[in-house]
């Protein structure tokens, strides 16, 4: 072991559930899928040309009553195209047999039929022909034409359809697999010697004023863990190495700990599987808490995407092949990371919480922050044990150990591994 320089500042875990995550990458394309299914159900209404048709008319006839005057030939133009569109006529250049027809099969009423079919030949006349009358009360006619119309309702205004989820024959299949196969670790240094004692004893006052700075200095955190083992005080040693390594698992840290792990007679088990376990169990110690927490969020994003690509490829004919095929491997790749990210996340268990701490000596755990408790109402709590700090009161720390265990104990027998956020 050699000093480091401090300053070298790590990061804190946020206090989040995977869960929340695991909702991003999924819940955004959900929402996009939502909004692409509900407009499919718009634009595929077999009426919505017909309103569409209405809203131009109207459109037309306001634009006339503004003018002032007599429609101009753009007008009427525009109304005849308008006219065709209301009554479902599907053709580029519609004509009066084409319109008559559609009257036919939307209305029974031979009086609206006669009233638009005269309108219609005057308009065309109007336009069209070379000495056509002059047409006084064409807009008064057109508007009582307009008011005619039956104005089809909307058939269906939810995606209460499988065809507004999937317009067409696709397949949605998302292979993921859970084997994932990180770098194996070869070697070890030999960590427990340190080269200069010295330089520790002389860096610890330094040391201890960086923390007091910035509680997440790992290299002040990994000098004092030096210091301590030259002094023989295992626990603090274990204490800040465990610091150093959660907050930046370097191979300075790692191999740091891994030595003083050696010299404790009951190291934590999560601890030990970290950096003695088999090389599965060791992968997690390549990033830090807060590192795999930042990969999972990029993996969710990732997921997000690809599925995303996946739902537009149902909406998206000209390109539905690229974006069905990028869109499964983005979210297969983004998947098998999300995976590996939150599996080395948990593999911290509380050591991932923010306000996770290890306890410096053997204490004993009181329902009550006072002295005057009895012994026989206070449960013991070894060494090392890694602990969740609640609230603060008088120089005492309310910690919970275990599940069934939790209590007060004095300030200076535990120690937070990262700064109060």
């Amino acid at each position: 072991m050699q000093v480091l320089p401090t300053g070298e500042i790590g990061a804190t875990p946020w206090s989040l559930s995977p869960l929340w995550l695991g909702l991003l990458a999924v819940g955004v394309p959900a929402l996009i899928w939502l909004c692409c299914a509900w407009w499919h159900v718009l634009v595929n209404d077999p009426h919505r040309l017909r309103r569409k048709g209405m809203k131009e008319l109207r459109r037309v006839l306001r634009s006339v009553r503004r003018s002032h005057g007599l429609p101009e030939p753009q007008h009427l133009h525009a109304w005849l195209r308008a006219s065709a569109r209301a009554w479902g006529v599907r053709v580029s250049a519609p004509t009066l047999d084409d319109v008559r027809r559609a009257m036919v099969s939307l209305t029974r009423d031979s009086g609206i039929s006669s009233r638009w079919c005269e309108l219609w030949q005057l308009t065309e006349r109007k336009l069209f022909a070379a000495h056509s009358p002059p047409m006084q009360d064409w807009i008064e006619q057109a508007t009582l034409a307009a008011a005619t119309v039956p104005i089809p309702r909307r058939e269906q205004r939810f995606p209460n359809r499988r065809a507004h989820w999937f317009p067409s024959i696709a397949a949605l299949t998302l292979l993921v697999s859970v084997a994932v196969v990180p770098p194996s670790f070869s070697g070890q240094a030999d960590a427990g010697a340190i080269s200069d004692a010295a330089a520790f004893r002389k860096a610890h006052d330094v040391s201890r004023q960086a923390l007091e700075e910035s509680w997440n200095d790992w290299a002040a955190h990994y000098n004092l863990a030096g210091f301590h083992m030259l002094e023989g005080s295992w626990n603090l040693a274990a204490a800040h190495a465990t610091a150093a390594f959660l907050q930046h698992p370097s191979a300075e840290t790692r191999e740091a700990l891994r030595a003083i792990l050696d010299q404790i007679e009951d190291p934590h088990p999560r601890l030990r599987r970290l950096l003695h376990g088999a090389w599965y169990q060791r992968v997690p110690a390549l990033l830090s808490v807060a590192g795999w927490q930042r990969m999972s969020l990029a993996a969710a994003l990732v997921i997000a995407a690809g599925l995303t690509a996946t739902v537009l490829a149902l909406y998206i004919p000209a390109h539905r092949r690229m974006l069905a095929l990028g869109g499964r491997s983005v979210a297969s790749f983004g998947a098998l990371l999300f995976i590996a990210a939150v599996s080395s996340w948990g593999a911290y268990g509380t050591m991932s919480e923010p306000e996770a701490a290890i306890l410096l000596q053997r204490v004993n755990v009181r329902p009550a922050p006072t002295d005057l408790v009895p012994e026989a109402e206070s449960a013991p709590a070894p060494a090392g044990s890694i602990v969740t700090l609640g609230r603060s009161f008088l120089g005492w720390r309310q910690v919970s150990v275990t599940e069934n265990l939790s209590g007060w104990v004095r300030r200076g027998a535990v120690m937070p591994f990262y700064a109060d956020q």
